[in-house]
């Protein structure tokens, strides 16, 4: 059974934990630590993993987790990747790519629950980027420039195909389908 009204979770309290562990992210990347800046990166991913997972498990599905999962996700992957770029470590295509998808995705997943009180799940394409996305951060986060640059030109089909459906689904909510 899912409690929508639930607000303080294991889960929710673990999303969470993703926002609290940035600053440390960034101080390490500042001070060019980037092997302990990896770590923690690392933690916070694979947290993003265990939330959902224990969501589930424990029954403790909630509004406001699937609502808080994608912010925190999207604020961590924005502050990073702009630290990434101060330090010189990602080119700049690659940021204003992936930092313009998420911003508009955001904006709509609010549009969406500010007029029609809707929070939508994302979808298997979605959830694909964001790993070829993490999978960019903790390239660039150790020096691995070639693969980072990889990775960032494999990604671009999968950051506009995953865009596409978002449109599309927020489309056909605001239209009132589903």
């Amino acid at each position: 059974m899912k409690n929508k009204d639930q607000t303080i979770t294991i889960s929710n309290f673990i999303t969470l934990s993703r926002l609290v562990m940035l600053p440390f992210i960034i101080y390490f990347l500042l001070q060019n630590q980037r092997i302990t800046a990896f770590i923690i990166m690392l933690i916070s991913l694979l947290s993003d993993t265990a939330d959902g997972y224990l969501a589930r498990k424990l029954h403790q599905e909630s509004e406001t987790g699937k609502f808080l999962d994608p912010v925190c996700d999207k604020i961590s992957l924005v502050v990073i990747l702009i630290t990434l770029l101060l330090i010189r470590s990602i080119p700049l295509w690659g940021v204003i790519i992936i930092v313009l998808r998420d911003i508009l995705i955001l904006l709509g997943s609010f549009f969406i629950f500010k007029y029609k009180s809707k929070v939508l799940k994302s979808n298997v394409l979605g959830k694909i980027t964001g790993f070829i996305l993490g999978a960019i951060i903790l390239a660039f986060t150790i020096n691995l420039q070639q693969l980072g640059n990889i990775l960032l030109y494999l990604s671009i089909p999968a950051i506009i195909g995953s865009f596409i459906i978002y449109l599309t689904k927020y489309i056909n909510v605001m239209k009132g389908e589903k």
